[in-house]
């Protein structure tokens, strides 16, 4: 799935709920639960960091931190991949095409519909592909080829 560069508009805190993602997932990735679409707000667990140079010449390797999830929600999520969903707000995503793999055009209106594939790429292309959310510019958003602000819910 897509993973998001930076939450835009902030999500509504009462909206967000707990979802089982299945496997290791990272922190704004872009999750579709019956339909719906979620982007994750922690890490799950299993998720590697990178190395992280600490004091001077020490390098600490191979970190594997849970960041905020919730393993302890069983009742999501057996296998311990719960994770906290924001099911509304608006995330920055690069990556995004208009057509085949053409980059969306920086020319992409406010209010366009942004929709996912089957394998988890984010498209302008409604054709059997699932509606996610549709273009939120801020005021003053500096536009780039095939990234896009999108609000997801809409």
């Amino acid at each position: 799935m897509a993973v998001a560069t930076q939450e835009v508009f902030q999500r509504t805190d009462a909206l967000c709920e707990v979802w089982d993602a299945g496997s290791a997932t990272p922190q704004y990735t872009l999750l579709m639960k019956g339909g719906r679409p979620g982007v994750t707000l922690t890490d799950t667990k299993g998720v590697a960091k990178p190395d992280q140079v600490l004091y001077g010449a020490v390098k600490v390797t191979g970190i594997t931190q849970p960041g905020y999830s919730n393993e302890a929600a069983k009742s999501v999520s057996a296998a311990g991949f719960g994770v906290g969903v924001a099911t509304d707000g608006t995330w920055e995503f690069p990556s995004v095409v208009s057509t085949g793999t053409t980059p969306a055009p920086t020319s992409t209106a406010q209010g366009t519909p942004v929709f996912v594939t089957g394998a988890g790429a984010l498209t302008l292309e409604s054709s059997g592909n699932t509606r996610v959310g549709a273009v939120n510019y801020t005021a003053t958003y500096v536009k780039s080829a095939g990234t896009l602000p999108i609000k997801i819910g809409v």
